[in-house]
């Protein structure tokens, strides 16, 4: 009797723990850079191009901004940089903290792949939508939306903007969300 006593309160204290322990911290990592870290890009080489050996920021590219913060295009290598991505990155940093990033994609073409790549990182969507759209050739697509809602930042995916070839995938702080809406009331 004494070691069924036992046995049970071992497994109820486990199972306990296991309930009040958090729950994994959520891959906050894009293309290198953590959101809500310390913004750690290299400056470009004068004579790099458009597409460095390495991920890098052009000191041309970096400019001020009214809400306090500083918007940096970061360039990536073509080497590893997934098909789906548009250019360079536009990374939003306050007090030296990278508190939103910008990937342009591809569209409609690239949509599949970049939320495929965006569930595989982040998990299920907390919301997913879809509309329908027609270019201006009259063919008509289906645009796919997403977003992921964590604790701390929130992902949102657009797989048409405004236009067939363009797409957007935003990871943003909840700090850095706030912020823009409240500039945008000021304005």
């Amino acid at each position: 009797m004494w070691a069924k006593r036992a046995v049970f309160g071992a497994v109820t204290a486990l199972s306990l723990a296991a309930a009040v322990m958090p729950a994994a911290a959520q891959d906050r990592m894009v293309f290198g850079m953590e959101i809500g870290a310390r913004f750690n890009v290299p400056q470009c080489a004068p004579r790099e191009g458009s597409y460095p050996a390495r991920r890098c920021f052009k000191e041309s590219a970096a400019a001020a901004k009214a809400w306090e913060g500083y918007e940096y295009h970061v360039y990536l290598p073509s080497a590893g940089t997934p098909a789906y991505v548009r250019g360079e990155l536009i990374v939003s940093v306050i007090d030296s903290i990278v508190e939103s990033v910008h990937i342009n994609t591809w569209g409609f073409e690239a949509q599949h792949g970049a939320f495929t790549a965006l569930k595989k990182q982040f998990d299920e969507p907390t919301r997913v939508s879809f509309k329908a759209g027609q270019n201006a050739s009259r063919s008509r697509y289906r645009a796919q939306s997403a977003e992921w809602v964590f604790s701390d930042f929130t992902v949102t995916f657009e797989g048409v903007t405004g236009s067939i070839d363009w797409g957007l995938i935003k990871v943003s702080t909840h700090r850095y969300t706030k912020l823009m809406n409240d500039y945008g009331k000021r304005k």
